[in-house]
């Protein structure tokens, strides 16, 4: 889990960051990779907890939450508790975010694009030339970090070798592929795994949600995806994958109305549902896949638990090269909508393609 090579005080630029939600158990402790913090504790209490910790995993699996935990814990004042107490004056302050000595980094709000810039980078060095103001141990929190362009990593690279007295960094990505090298190598990588289903499921079942069974499942063991999920994205979610096949199961003019209807004008205002399309038929293959190796599932194991006809459909007509180029397709769709390629002319090539290797499976709703 670890690899060594590495509510608060927000200063400017703390938006876009990895939403950090109270993911707690019945029991009051936090959900999933419990052994993880079990060895923050462990090295924290010992004196040898690294200077820059790069958390890493799933986005929503709870990496933000644990950061805000670690403070907590290494700033409670009472000393009674053997975990953050949640009581005292240090723990209620940087639950609401006003701590003065945990400070959280995200995207500028003055740039267009979503990035950490050199300006804050340049401001977060100057606050940390000042002493702490109370806490034992700083905590600045850089979330996501890889929105940190090459400017501002390149800023804070000696910053992250060698931080003030008492202070600690911890970077917070799902996408640890987009850090610069010299970052990772002055960090001690924390991965964070996916919660357990049946746990994530008990747990919104304590929250009294809807479907808790189906929301853990397409949340993928990340307890923040299934809180947006439980919160009306789960049928924004449903009716962009229906209306995707939809388009699929109709005449040639169909296919191509999806494209006009869905991916025309400001990108702004229809790309996140077009992503929300692509997600539900990429669990459809995955879907397919799956009842393909292993023959017919019940329902509770499919991402898609009422388009079961669809999926034995599916899984009869594509062979596993079949499989595969469709979900090429299926990627490539995303990478172009990144690349800010046309969207009717990327939907249209990719309705294309999966009804020309579905043929007459396509039709079966």
């Amino acid at each position: 889990m670890f690899q060594t090579p590495g509510v608060s005080h927000t200063l400017p630029g703390s938006g876009g960051k990895e939403q950090a939600v109270t993911v707690l158990s019945s029991s009051g402790k936090l959900l999933g990779n419990r052994a993880i913090r079990g060895q923050l504790v462990e090295l924290a209490d010992s004196g040898r907890l690294h200077h820059c910790l790069l958390f890493e995993g799933p986005s929503g699996v709870g990496k933000a939450t644990t950061a805000l935990w670690l403070a907590q814990r290494m700033n409670c004042t009472d000393a009674s508790q053997a975990d953050a107490c949640g009581r005292c004056w240090s723990c209620r302050a940087i639950q609401k975010g006003h701590h003065p000595d945990v400070i959280v980094v995200g995207t500028d709000p003055e740039r267009t694009a979503s990035v950490i810039s050199v300006r804050q980078a340049r401001e977060l060095i100057q606050s940390l030339s000042l002493r702490p103001h109370s806490a034992r141990r700083r905590f600045v929190i850089i979330d996501p970090a890889d929105a940190m362009n090459a400017a501002s990593a390149n800023a804070l690279l000696k910053t992250f070798e060698e931080p003030p007295a008492d202070t600690g960094f911890v970077l917070v990505t799902s996408q640890s592929g987009g850090l610069l090298t010299t970052v990772r190598s002055r960090s001690q990588q924390v991965r964070f795994g996916r919660v357990a289903v049946p746990e994530l499921v008990e747990w919104l079942r304590q929250r009294a949600v809807e479907e808790p069974e189906w929301i853990g499942h397409l949340s993928d063991g990340c307890p923040g995806r299934a809180l947006e999920l439980a919160d009306g994205q789960a049928e924004a979610w449903r009716e962009a994958r229906n209306e995707l096949l939809e388009a699929l199961s109709g005449d040639i003019q169909g296919v191509f109305a999806f494209g006009e209807k869905r991916a025309q004008g400001e990108r702004s205002k229809w790309s996140a549902r077009v992503l929300l399309s692509l997600d539900g038929l990429d669990r459809m293959l995955q879907d397919t896949w799956r009842w393909k190796v292993h023959g017919p599932l019940p329902a509770e194991a499919l991402y898609n638990p009422r388009q079961r006809r669809r999926i034995a459909a599916w899984a009869e007509q594509l062979d596993a090269r079949a499989l595969t180029r469709c979900a090429d397709a299926v990627l490539d769709a995303r990478s172009q909508l990144q690349a800010f390629v046309n969207g009717r002319m990327m939907a249209d090539a990719l309705l294309c393609r999966l009804a020309t290797e579905l043929g007459r499976a396509r039709r079966v709703n």
